[in-house]
C-alpha cells in the first residue's frame, strides 16, 4: 500500500472506438495506460495491491459516454497541467479526459455520491407522434412493476420512481455520433429519446433498456436488449454483444445509446438543467 497524497476527479468521455469494451477490460486498459504514463498512482492494501482508480459507475457494452466520472489517487502530488498532459498521452484509445479537479483525499467514495444519469438514444420502429403518447402514459402511471432477470434469479421492482424525466428530444446529437461511427439507423420510423434516471446505491438505479422495454410494451412492440449488465454477464434475452440497428418491422430497437452525464447528489438542484430541446 502507498499513501494517497492527492485525489483527482476526472471527467472523461468514451467514443466509438472504445464502446465495445467491458467494464473490467476498461479498468485493465486504464491501469496499463497509467503505468505507461508514469503516473504515480497510489496502491490499495492487500496481498494483490491495485492502482487506486475508482470509476463512479460501469458502462455497458455498446454505450457511448460524454461526462463520466472517476477518482484517481496519487502517491505523489502533481500539478493539473502535468497530470492532464500525462493522461492525454497514455489513456487507452477511445477515452479522453475533458476536465479534472483536485478534491479532498478524505472525501466519501464517489459511487455512493451518484444521484442520477442522463441518457439519449434513437429508438427504431416508432415515430415521434406514436412515441410521445406512450411516454405520457408511462409518466402518468402510479407504478410500473417490472422484473430484472439475472443469472442468480429474478428481482421484482417498481420502475416508475427510477424515471426522473423522459421525453422525445432533438435527434441531432445522436445523428452526429452515428455519422462519426459510419453507421446508419436504417430505413423505417425512428425517434430520439432522452431520459434522466435515478442512479443511487440507496434509492435504486434505472436503466435505459428497461425504460425502452416498458415503452415497447405500451406500444405493443417486441424488444430485446442486446447489452450486458453491470457485472458484464449477458442478459438471458441477449442475442449479441451490443445494441445494433435492424429492420425490425414490429420490433423496437435501440441505436447509438449514449450516457450523457452522471450527476452527483450535490449537483442536482431545482434549477439543474433538464432535457435538451424537445421535438
Amino acid at each position: 500500500m502507498s499513501e494517497s497524497k492527492q485525489r483527482w476527479r476526472l471527467i472523461f468521455r468514451r467514443d466509438e472506438s472504445a464502446m465495445y469494451l467491458s467494464h473490467l477490460d476498461a479498468i485493465h486498459a486504464w491501469e496499463r495506460g497509467l503505468r505507461r504514463g508514469r503516473i504515480p498512482v497510489a496502491l490499495s492494501e492487500g496481498f494483490n495491491p491495485r492502482p487506486k482508480l475508482a470509476f463512479a459507475a460501469p458502462l455497458q457494452l455498446g454505450m457511448l459516454a460524454e461526462h463520466e466520472l472517476a477518482d484517481l489517487y496519487l502517491a505523489e502530488r502533481l500539478a493539473a497541467p502535468d497530470l492532464r498532459a500525462r493522461l492525454a498521452g497514455c489513456l487507452p484509445p477511445g477515452y479522453v479526459v475533458t476536465d479534472l479537479h483536485d478534491v479532498w483525499v478524505g472525501e466519501a467514495a464517489i459511487a455512493p455520491q451518484l444521484a442520477a444519469a442522463d441518457y439519449r438514444a434513437t429508438v427504431i420502429g416508432v415515430d415521434v407522434d406514436r412515441l410521445r403518447p406512450a411516454i405520457a402514459r408511462l409518466l402518468g402511471a402510479d407504478t410500473l412493476p417490472r422484473e430484472r432477470r439475472r443469472e442468480k434469479g429474478t428481482t421484482r421492482y417498481d420502475l416508475r420512481p427510477l424515471i426522473l424525466d423522459l421525453r422525445c428530444a432533438d435527434p441531432t446529437a445522436t445523428q452526429r455520433h452515428a455519422a462519426n461511427a459510419g453507421e446508419e439507423p436504417g430505413a423505417g420510423p425512428a425517434a430520439a429519446l432522452w431520459m434522466r434516471l435515478r442512479h443511487s446505491q440507496d434509492g435504486g438505479t434505472g436503466r435505459l433498456e428497461e425504460v425502452v422495454a416498458a415503452l415497447a410494451e405500451e406500444l405493443r412492440l417486441r424488444f430485446a436488449w442486446m447489452g450486458t449488465d453491470d457485472t458484464d454477464h449477458a442478459h438471458p434475452q441477449a442475442e449479441c454483444a451490443a445494441p445494433v440497428a435492424r429492420d425490425t418491422g414490429n420490433e423496437l430497437d435501440v441505436f447509438m445509446p449514449v450516457r450523457e452525464r452522471l450527476w452527483l447528489a450535490t449537483e442536482l438542484t431545482p434549477t439543474t438543467p433538464k432535457a435538451p430541446a424537445t421535438v
